[in-house]
């Protein structure tokens, strides 16, 4: 079912501008290259205009004033011919070659370069009288209107006020020699052009954040459209959750092997549990092998106990470890004095009862993570 306007209030995600860019939908502002053709036009027309003006009317006043020296015969008529192509079409090919370039870097200075051909698919829509008729008479080709009329009502009054100043002064240009209302015409031209643009550019800016904004309403997404697209990108949550899981039991299981390796396990004595690993000569600090809080304490406690590996309860020095060690690392330096001491008692203890099969003893020393910590030796 397709989902209402108002549902979409998110605003797009890059990937969701990228799906539209592929298709070729970007913010453009034909205004913006409407009036950057124009200001090279009349760039063209104020700095190059003169110039192009007189060669041309130097090159053609022969045909005006001895067109009976042109000679027609012998294959003239075709070199003339080329000689008009190549003085008019350089001045021909420079302007319009001008304006292309403003054209081009116009789009695609807005939208970069970008080649799509979906533009370019047959589409029944774009054939459709129905279709065609809500595009001419729909929303936003009324606005387009408005817009439009507005623009022509407010260029009228510019074009008005530039050209006032010179229509009291027209009686006396009746009186000026032909040669001289050449300066007077560039005048009024240069002026009402100038004026004309200024307000085309004001125009200009404003359309261009105007289809920005319109672009970024196009491509509002609603809630659904960001739940799929983050399936899309991240998963689905369900099964990312079970993959989570998974990953957690399968630490926990490796976790659990390295049990069988400690020296001893310090408890809470039910809550938590952290199983320590040294060995003279092998380890320069005690490691953290396993720490659980819990059901994973107790699973710890288990084998600890098949494996008849010693079990100290110390709540404070456990609470202590369970927050601060990192599983396979070395403890922190400041627990090391505590838990010296504790593998201290359990290696001398070890050491008497060496021959011993019985179970692992179980002892409860004072706390003493509060003591002052010195290096592990």
């Amino acid at each position: 079912m397709e989902e209402d306007a108002s549902q979409k209030t998110f605003d797009p995600t890059p990937r969701k501008l990228e799906e539209a860019r592929r298709k070729g939908d970007v913010p453009k502002s034909q205004d913006l290259v409407s009036v950057l053709i124009l200001a090279t036009a009349a760039a063209m027309f104020i700095g190059l205009g003169s110039k192009i003006s007189s060669d041309l009317v130097a090159y053609g006043r022969i045909f005006l004033e001895r067109p009976h020296e042109i000679s027609v015969g012998n294959g003239d008529m075709t070199r003339l011919t080329l000689d008009i192509f190549k003085h008019t079409g350089l001045a021909v090919a420079t302007f319009f070659g001008a304006l292309s370039v403003a054209a081009i870097a116009g789009h695609t200075g807005q939208t970069g370069l970008m080649f799509v051909t979906d533009k370019l698919a047959p589409k029944p829509e774009k054939i459709s009288p129905i279709a065609g008729f809500k595009r001419i008479f729909g929303k936003e080709a009324l606005m387009q209107f408005g817009k439009t009329l507005f623009k022509i009502m407010v260029l009228g009054i510019v074009a008005y006020y530039a050209l006032k100043p010179f229509y009291f002064k027209a009686g006396t240009f009746v009186d000026i020699e032909p040669q001289a209302m050449g300066p007077v015409l560039i005048l009024i031209m240069k002026t009402l052009l100038f004026q004309l643009l200024l307000v085309l550019i004001l125009f200009a800016i404003g359309d261009f954040f105007m289809q920005r904004m319109n672009f970024m309403n196009r491509n509002k997404m609603s809630k659904q459209e960001m739940k799929d697209e983050y399936k899309q990108t991240e998963g689905d949550p369900i099964i990312a959750a079970k993959i989570k899981q998974i990953r957690f039991q399968k630490a926990k299981q490796r976790m659990i092997q390295n049990v069988p390796k400690a020296t001893v396990i310090i408890t809470n004595p039910t809550h938590y549990a952290i199983a320590l690993r040294y060995v003279t000569g092998e380890t320069a600090a005690p490691i953290c092998l396993a720490k659980g809080l819990d059901n994973v304490a107790l699973k710890i406690r288990e084998v600890a106990n098949e494996h008849k590996i010693p079990i100290i309860e110390d709540p404070p020095l456990a609470r202590a470890l369970f927050k601060d060690a990192d599983i396979d690392a070395p403890i922190p330096s400041e627990f090391y004095q505590a838990v010296a001491k504790i593998i201290g008692t359990i290696l001398s203890i070890a050491a008497r009862r060496k021959s011993s099969q019985a179970a692992p003893p179980r002892i409860t020393p004072p706390s003493i993570i509060s003591a002052p910590f010195g290096q592990f030796n």
